[in-house]
């Protein structure tokens, strides 16, 4: 499986936070981990994302970035064509999942994407967002989402299972209200 992560100072913020991080996904995969690397992306910083990846035989990618990375990172092929994408991201804009799932769906059929669970900000002039915090430092090491955490303390029950209720999976089917 491939963890990306982007390098932006309110997502990484020193090296001892991706050592912690490392850490996380070795305990959350009960796997062999790589050491971070840079992945290169077009039209990005060359040092924009760091990936690892966890010798635990899952084709998918578990990725922590704000929401326009996640859908430059979700466009690329070798990512669409996984069996899932995991975004511990903010949505910002209505039915944006659902987009991105759609636009990844058009190289995959069955490829699936699940979102960390959001929670309603206000932004200036009273916009609401959807948004997920990473905060709570203290138990691993660096900042986490609450579906992280969740994920971390239901891992023993099977990574998938533990996806299943740590975050949320998006719908390509769009409903009025939507």
């Amino acid at each position: 499986m491939r963890w990306i992560v982007s390098t932006g100072k309110d997502i990484v913020v020193d090296n001892s936070q991706l050592k912690a991080r490392l850490n996380y996904i070795r305990k959350v995969t009960d796997a062999e981990v790589s050491d971070w690397k840079v992945m290169r992306i077009k039209g990005y910083d060359s040092k924009k994302f760091l990936y690892c990846i966890s010798n635990d035989g899952i084709n998918g990618t578990f990725i922590t970035a704000h929401i326009g990375e996640v859908q430059t990172i979700c466009s690329l092929l070798e990512v669409a064509g996984g069996d899932f994408v995991i975004a511990n991201s903010c949505i910002w804009e209505k039915s944006l999942d659902k987009h991105m799932l759609r636009c990844m769906m058009k190289f995959n059929r069955s490829v699936e994407l699940w979102f960390a669970k959001q929670e309603v900000s206000v932004e200036s002039g009273c916009m609401l967002r959807q948004c997920t915090t990473l905060s709570n430092l203290g138990r691993f090491g660096f900042h986490t989402s609450l579906s992280e955490r969740q994920l971390f303390s239901k891992r023993r029950n099977g990574f998938m299972a533990a996806v299943r209720e740590a975050f949320v999976k998006v719908s390509p089917v769009s409903l009025l209200g939507d």
